[in-house]
């Protein structure tokens, strides 16, 4: 297995820091080609945006690759960088797997109800029309593509025990008003049990247990600092921003069972509450050694992901 990550991102990282953990061979890319500091893979330049200079993908990125995945989102105008530059390589590279990852915006609004890839698709905003054209677009093509739809993504250094700390959060009071979400550890582990399985081309739901208020996270995360939660907002107040509307103007619960079933993934956090305390103590944890001397030569990668 010699592995590809098309934009390394947030997720990305954490999948490069996986499969290096694992013995895997990786290249990444990013737009400048620039190293990326605790992740010893090679890395390519790589930008098909408009509104960037385009710089394709040197072919040596591809070379004895069987594992791509693609975390580059598309361009505002709907444009995917990927299957505008990339496909016709893609296509002819022999890959053994090819993965996407997409948003769980696909299906709409449910009002609250379940959801499970056997759903129909309904955008109901133009960023998630893009993507569902995307999806259709991979599947439709010769490669062994795989899809994998996200809801919100949470984990170290990216979640609302940031947001308290730096007094941004708001405690928006919508009752019954719930949002799925999952741990980038979980879509790591996700990711890695797909690529090792030889499986026919899907779609794959990567979501946790438990959609819930994100009021209740607020609470939870305030709990776990100590500190006092703020207090409630009215939703009919909030100043929201065109993204934040179109976010609070959607409601559905995500299953993730076939994640269990197919693929045999079982969670490391089923719900929120093991997660946070998870980013939590893996803080406490980075600050202890960074502050014994005896520690202080070892190098700390941050993100769990790193460890698994």
């Amino acid at each position: 297995m010699k592995a590809l990550i098309l934009g390394c991102g947030y997720t990305g990282r954490c999948l490069a820091r996986l499969l290096l953990s694992k013995a895997v061979a990786v290249n990444i890319t990013n737009r400048k080609g620039l190293p990326i500091k605790g992740i010893p893979a090679p890395c390519f330049a790589f930008c098909c945006a408009t509104t960037f200079e385009r710089t394709p993908l040197a072919p040596e990125a591809l070379k004895e690759v069987t594992h791509v995945l693609s975390t580059i989102p598309p361009e505002h105008q709907g444009s995917d960088p990927v299957v505008a530059c990339l496909m016709e390589d893609l296509e002819r590279a022999g890959l053994e797997w090819f993965g996407y990852l997409s948003t769980t915006g696909v299906y709409g609004d449910t009002q609250g109800a379940w959801v499970d890839e056997s759903a129909p698709v309904n955008p109901q905003n133009e960023r998630s029309r893009h993507r569902v054209a995307i999806e259709s677009t991979f599947l439709n093509s010769t490669l062994p593509s795989h899809i994998f739809r996200l809801p919100g993504i949470y984990g170290p250094g990216r979640s609302i025990l940031d947001r308290l700390r730096a007094g941004t959060a708001q405690r928006v009071d919508k009752p019954g008003h719930v949002f799925s979400r999952i741990h980038v550890d979980d879509i790591v582990q996700t990711l890695w049990a797909s690529m090792q399985q030889s499986q026919p081309k899907g779609i794959y739901n990567v979501s946790d247990d438990e959609p819930a208020e994100p009021s209740a996270l607020v609470v939870e995360a305030a709990h776990l600092l100590g500190i006092t939660p703020p207090d409630p907002i009215p939703f009919a107040q909030i100043q929201l921003s065109l993204m934040g509307a179109s976010f609070w103007s959607e409601c559905r619960r995500v299953t993730n069972r076939k994640i269990k079933t197919e693929l045999g993934v079982k969670l490391f956090y089923p719900s929120y509450r093991e997660g946070l305390r998870a980013i939590l103590q893996e803080e406490q944890a980075i600050a202890q050694s960074q502050a014994d001397p005896r520690d202080r030569g070892a190098e700390t990668v941050p993100g769990s992901c790193a460890r698994r």
